[in-house]
């Protein structure tokens, strides 16, 4: 049974969200904040968060960015009512694996759970002397597994930090794109196709020929190496 860490101040809505996870048949651990979540993890370590970001005390991404970096198999999800695409992006790039805004359908925080359940069931443990790329977001700069900087717009930083949060699986073009900062009505193929060759240049170059950044038909990119964001 995969157990559930509920990290939210607000009781009633804890509450709420407790019984409709443990009907669709989740273990829960309730906490108010990040010291009551130590506390609990203490006493039962937990497979996923699922984690809001207006707490009191330390914020939820500060939560977490310090268990990410103690835990990197552990699913995060967060919770809020921050839903702005800057929101989003920022969440996932500081450690989540889903992004979800108040209010939810609770069928869907049920599914995307799962989601997240059995890609953790099918990942291998992380092997750290895999080589790794670093991406450094106020630099503007992309760094490969043998040190070759490579230097970005702040459009190709953020098409990084969505392909980099999924972790090998595919980013939808959709996705993608309003990270480019175009709306669906005017949301245009071929404008992505051009940032992604640029791109994919770029990478390339540093990585001597090899193809980091791939097209997944029929669904969106997929950055293939290994990719963190630096602490800066």
């Amino acid at each position: 049974m995969m157990r559930i860490g509920l990290v939210e101040d607000n009781e009633d809505f804890r509450t709420e969200v407790a019984f409709h996870l443990a009907r669709a048949g989740f273990s829960i651990a309730l906490a108010c904040d990040g010291r009551d979540l130590d506390t609990q993890l203490q006493q039962s370590p937990c497979d996923v968060l699922v984690l809001d970001l207006g707490l009191p005390g330390e914020d939820g991404l500060a939560i977490a960015r310090r268990l990410r970096e103690a835990h990197p198999r552990l699913g995060i999800l967060m919770l809020t009512a921050r839903g702005t695409l800057d929101d989003r992006l920022t969440g996932l790039s500081e450690g989540a694996d889903a992004y979800l805004a108040k209010p939810v359908d609770m069928r869907e925080l049920v599914a995307v759970l799962q989601s997240i359940g059995r890609r953790m069931a099918a990942e291998p443990a992380e092997d750290h002397t895999v080589p790794r790329w670093v991406l450094f977001p106020t630099l503007l700069r992309l760094v490969s597994p043998e040190g070759r900087p490579v230097s970005l717009t702040v459009k190709e930083l953020e098409l990084l930090k969505l392909l980099g949060a999924a972790r090998g699986a595919p980013v939808s073009r959709q996705s993608l794109a309003k990270a480019l900062g175009y709306s669906n009505p005017d949301f245009d193929d071929r404008r992505l196709e051009v940032s992604f060759s640029r791109l994919r240049q770029k990478i390339e170059e540093a990585a001597a020929g090899s193809q980091v950044i791939r097209a997944a038909r029929g669904q969106g990119y997929v950055f293939a190496g290994a990719l963190d964001t630096a602490r800066e």
